[in-house]
């Protein structure tokens, strides 16, 4: 297990240059209760309730409303790490003045309602300005080249940016310094065919200038495998297809006991910390990419760099919170047997 190593890295407490994009999102992070029951504590509960036709009523109480987005949450995290990282996304809030790194906004905010159920989350996002996002409008508000001159890219959620795929083709051409690009799709469960290959093919474009890792949850995997021919029915065998396809660096899976990825050396899987009780399950993903990143910002072996995203997340989970260095080097002192 490397999670000695990383904590002897953290230690060292590294500063790199991140630019997380390009979303944003007014979150409100809600409870559902059902006539006399009191609070629903479950998603299958839910789905009961939904289903008595008994029931047509649901009453919703707002319990704290928060800046989110996957952007600003990897942003979120990388900031807690001492990065110096610029979120550009769609920020036009007041809500957004709170957070303590810099901001770039190209726009209004998604509003999303966040029910964090004890078995997994369900969000509900209203429509937004966000899916008409393009290239241009990154280009309104920063220089290309100032955007993307940094140690690492994340960038998050290709499922609400149409103008995602002809972002990246554009990006193919343009003469920008080689960094590691990481992607998060985002929801691309149910994504239609078509849209998928099209993924595929602006993944591969966009290596012509970056360093691209894709990086997304087993579900999403399981959906971007699914349209090549004769998809491989394992986790690795599907990391590997994805990345011969599209040429990439490379593609991680983060999951809840592990995170894999696949690199032209083959396969690497770090298995997770253990979480004792889920506090929060939505934006532990966002975690994950963002300790990700710090660490190959930082040019962290695969195995350190699986570890940070892996320690981020399972931290965010169980406390609701974003770790600091310093809480990241406790948790996994306290979670794991840190030897080499």
């Amino acid at each position: 297990m490397p999670y000695g190593r990383l904590g002897r890295h953290l230690e060292e407490r590294p500063s790199p240059t991140l630019a997380t994009l390009p979303d944003g999102s007014i979150d409100r992070y809600c409870t559902l209760a059902a006539g006399a029951d009191g609070p629903l504590q479950t998603r299958e509960t839910l789905g009961q309730k939904i289903q008595d036709a008994t029931r047509s009523t649901f009453r919703l109480h707002v319990d704290s409303t928060e800046p989110g987005g996957q952007a600003v949450n990897v942003a979120q995290q990388l900031h807690a790490f001492g990065s110096e990282v610029t979120c550009y996304g769609h920020l036009d809030d007041p809500i957004f003045d709170t957070l303590p790194f810099d901001t770039v906004s190209m726009g209004d905010p998604a509003l999303v309602y966040a029910f964090n159920f004890t078995d997994s989350d369900v969000m509900f996002v209203e429509a937004s300005p966000v899916a008409d996002w393009t290239l241009a409008d990154l280009r309104t508000v920063a220089d290309l080249p100032d955007v993307f001159t940094v140690d690492a890219i994340c960038c998050s959620n290709w499922v609400s940016f149409p103008g995602m795929g002809p972002a990246f083709h554009q990006l193919a051409s343009e003469d920008l310094p080689r960094a590691p690009f990481v992607l998060d799709p985002g929801d691309i469960v149910g994504a239609e065919p078509e849209d998928v290959d099209s993924l595929h093919q602006a993944l591969a474009t966009l290596q012509n200038t970056f360093d691209v890792i894709y990086n997304a949850n087993r579900g999403e995997i399981r959906a971007t495998a699914a349209t090549l021919p004769d998809p491989p029915e394992d986790d690795g065998g599907r990391l590997a297809a994805i990345r011969k396809a599209t040429g990439i660096e490379a593609v991680v899976m983060h999951a809840r006991t592990e995170a894999i990825v696949s690199t032209t050396e083959g396969l690497t899987t770090v298995d997770n910390v253990r979480v004792d009780r889920p506090e929060r399950h939505t934006g532990g993903g966002d975690r994950f990419t963002g300790g990700l990143g710090y660490g190959l910002a930082n040019e962290w072996d695969w195995e350190l760099a699986l570890a940070c995203g892996n320690a981020c997340a399972a931290h965010y989970v169980e406390t609701g919170d974003t770790g600091t260095i310093d809480d990241i080097i406790e948790f996994i002192d306290t979670k794991t047997d840190t030897e080499p």
